[in-house]
């Protein structure tokens, strides 16, 4: 659960400190506050991409600070890291385009940001909804409904084991001077790759080793000159601390007070030669090379022109490198025998196949549990009498048994990375209407509402503790906006809710309220966010409601909040 979130020299923000809580925290203000930059921050915090235009105009960094309680304290351990509940993430972004990543004090990658960042936070656009027009994405979210993460990735790796080897039975089909052609890249680029010697993680440390060559100089001074003054110099401290405890020794004959003070002088001087000889060791240690410094700029060079060359990052270098050997391994192992290999493809398309129709029989399963679920979700959003349905357009659980191998048919025809079955959402809105093609039929309204009630099936089927709805109320209002409300107060029982609504019905449902404002000073633009307290609320609902603030909808606005306060269920 995010618990605080601090902001610095981040867009239109100098300074931001905010304290959230568990339950339903909203962000409200006018259009264009700063509450998309606040989430902006937040994804930053979970391994978005950084850009040098997030900075304040008149500083060289922005900084984004998050604290977070962990519900698994072992959440940190894969990393080396201790939490003790906690974890903390700091981001800088630097001008220079060299940020740092910082995660409970330690440097951190953005690959390890990333990862964290998905087991912590899923943030929901306020564009999202627009996803269920396009059928393609209804299978994404069945999965998601039903946790099938595990036998997609089986299916994906099936499935490229499969045109794998019906590649290599293309190629060889196509002609062995094709095939020949193949095999003397493949062996030029397993070959290129393996000179290489490549590290996962070389780079970075090799970016580090170069900035401390380039400053060896500076360095060495710093060293050399803090040595003599602690230590070596004629002035140096511990000599002056050596005489003052033992001017301090000879008064405590007097008063053994301050026999205490030459003591811990003498301790403070051991210590001063102990941080001496560490610089006198880095001095040694430390030396300009240009030998070496040339060596590592055309190391680095070498990681570049290969990343582009392979269109893929330096890690990524290791791991194509072992599939083009294994490429390389099954072409010159098939040589042209064909018909072994068209035997290896059927092998392979079974095996592609099965795991296509155990996918497809538990997306039935889960298919069902989630039309029942919808209905359930969508009565308390509003959409009383609505049906929803998931129809199978094409059903893996029919595909053949067998597949043939020739030259017109690998195997792999109706089978995709995510298996076979095709889906599409339908919806009844209205009792009596038989269920349409919900990309055809839905309003903007019911979209929102739709995609609410998916995601918050997914997020209670899922063990991320921090959902983030930013602007889910496109096209809704009255009854409808206090429902999902509701529903995201609900919600928020089971997981920490960060929601932004231009709606005073939602926003009355909330558990905090924060209200984000912008100023004017001196020419400056600045946003900034406080927590409001009741009658802050009132205020602030009251400006949401629109026109002029009257007394009476100062009461309906108290009505709003006080009737949220009366439906939490105990």
């Amino acid at each position: 659960m995010l618990r605080e979130l601090r902001i610095t020299n981040f867009a239109i923000i100098d300074e931001l400190a905010l304290e959230f809580a568990p339950g339903m925290n909203v962000l409200t203000g006018e259009t264009g506050a700063g509450k998309t930059i606040i989430m902006r921050a937040i994804e930053l915090l979970c391994g978005g991409r950084a850009a040098t235009d997030l900075i304040r105009s008149d500083a060289d960094e922005a900084e984004i600070e998050g604290l977070f309680d962990l519900r698994d304290p072992r959440l940190l351990q894969d990393y080396g890291l201790d939490s003790a509940g906690q974890l903390l993430i700091r981001r800088v972004i630097s001008n220079t385009g060299k940020g740092r990543i910082y995660v409970n004090g330690s440097l951190a990658t953005g690959a390890m940001l990333s990862q964290l960042g998905n087991r912590l936070i899923h943030v929901y656009g306020q564009h999202e909804h627009a996803l269920l027009l396009k059928p393609d994405s209804h299978l994404d979210l069945l999965d998601e409904f039903g946790k099938l993460a595990p036998q997609r990735e089986q299916m994906a790796q099936a499935h490229d084991t499969l045109r794998a080897a019906a590649a290599r039975l293309a190629a060889l089909t196509a002609g062995n001077e094709a095939a020949r052609q193949r095999v003397e890249l493949l062996r030029f680029q397993v070959k290129e790759l393996r000179d290489a010697l490549l590290q996962r993680g070389e780079e970075e440390q090799l970016q580090l080793e170069r900035e401390v060559l380039r400053h060896a100089a500076q360095l060495s001074q710093v060293c050399q000159e803090s040595e003599d003054a602690l230590y070596a110099g004629d002035n140096a401290i511990t000599a002056a601390l050596a005489r003052v405890a033992s001017q301090l020794q000879e008064a405590g004959r007097v008063d053994p007070a301050f026999g205490e003070h030459a003591e811990m002088l003498r301790q403070a001087a051991t210590q001063v030669e102990e941080v001496a000889a560490a610089l006198r060791r880095a001095a040694e240690r430390i030396r300009e090379d240009p030998e070496r410094l040339e060596h590592i700029e055309d190391r680095l060079a070498l990681l570049r022109r290969l990343t582009r060359k392979y269109d893929c990052s330096e890690d990524e270098l290791v791991e194509r490198g072992s599939a083009l050997e294994e490429e390389l391994a099954g072409l010159e192992e098939a040589g042209t025998d064909a018909a072994a290999l068209r035997q290896e493809v059927l092998a392979r398309a079974a095996d592609a196949w099965s795991v296509a129709r155990e996918l497809s029989h538990a997306r039935q399963a889960v298919a069902a549990k989630l039309e029942k679920r919808m209905v359930d979700e969508l009565r308390t959003l509003g959409m009383r009498g609505g049906m929803f349905r998931v129809v199978f357009t094409v059903s893996g659980s029919d595909a053949p048994q067998t597949a043939r191998t020739d030259t017109g048919n690998s195997g792999a025809a109706g089978l995709s990375a995510t298996g076979a079955d095709l889906v599409e959402f339908y919806l009844s809105a209205n009792p009596g209407e038989n269920p349409k093609a919900l990309a055809r039929i839905a309003s903007g309204g019911e979209l929102s509402r739709i995609m609410l009630a998916l995601k918050a099936l997914t997020a209670a089927a899922g063990e991320v503790p921090t959902l983030i709805f930013d602007e889910v109320d496109a096209g809704i209002g009255g009854m409808v906006a206090e429902a999902v409300g509701k529903r995201l107060r609900t919600l928020g029982r089971s997981r920490q809710v960060l929601c932004i609504t231009h709606l005073p019905q939602i926003a009355a449902q909330a558990d905090h309220h924060f209200a984000v404002e912008k100023h004017v000073a001196r020419g400056r633009t600045t946003a900034s966010a406080r927590a409001l307290d009741n009658d802050e609320r009132v205020g602030e609902l009251t400006r949401m409601l629109g026109g002029a603030a009257t007394a009476e909808s100062s009461r309906y606005a108290r009505r709003l909040i006080e009737g949220a306060a009366k439906s939490e269920p105990r």
